[in-house]
């Protein structure tokens, strides 16, 4: 029988394969933080302050949310990730809210023409959601170093270094929740800590 009677029913096979190893993309889901600034009673302080780059605790270097379920345990989330690191949202965030806040002459990032007056440094503790039987957690905490440039004497640069640290339960046990969650966490933290560098330079 000549070969192209074959042809076809080669080609189906052909065919048939390809479609039994193709597989489906996983469908993995970016968040990022979601709230209104804050907004902070008190008069513009005559400051410039500059937001170094911040930096974070190994086991939150990942752009994965990560979760506890259980004492000593760490556990990440393979398709529920955020948009960019921890300190890249943390310090951006900020930046924005202490931009939006009227409270200073000006907010700026490293790198930037303006001349400082102050440095607001920072360092993410954790970044992760909580798993206990009747709730989850999104729980977050922050250290922050607010340095005055124009000093000369290094022991009179550091004005304070604080930690700040805020847990609030996810509306349900699911990972778009808890960023829910972590979204009223990261606004209080910014409060908090603008609160506090206000009156630091004023």
């Amino acid at each position: 029988m000549p070969i192209r009677y074959f042809l076809p029913f080669i080609l189906m096979l052909a065919l048939a394969g390809c479609g039994a190893t193709r597989t489906t993309a996983p469908d993995v889901r970016y968040y990022t933080l979601e709230y209104e600034s804050p907004a902070l009673p008190g008069t513009q302080a005559k400051a410039i302050i500059v937001l170094n780059r911040f930096g974070v605790a190994p086991e939150f270097n990942t752009g994965k949310i990560v979760y506890r379920d259980l004492s000593f345990g760490r556990q990440e989330y393979a398709y529920h990730q955020w948009r960019a690191t921890p300190q890249a949202l943390v310090a951006d965030y900020l930046r924005r809210d202490m931009q939006q806040s009227g409270l200073f002459l000006a907010v700026s990032r490293p790198g930037s023409s303006l001349s400082a007056t102050h440095q607001l440094e920072g360092m993410i503790e954790e970044w992760l959601e909580v798993d206990a039987e009747d709730h989850w957690l999104a729980t977050a905490s922050l250290t922050v170093t607010l340095l005055d440039l124009r000093a000369r004497a290094i022991s009179d640069q550091v004005l304070f270094q604080r930690t700040y640290r805020e847990s609030e339960p996810a509306a349900k046990k699911n990972p778009g929740s808890v960023v829910e969650a972590m979204s009223r966490v990261m606004r209080r933290l910014s409060e908090r800590v603008i609160a506090d560098v206000h009156a630091a330079v004023k």
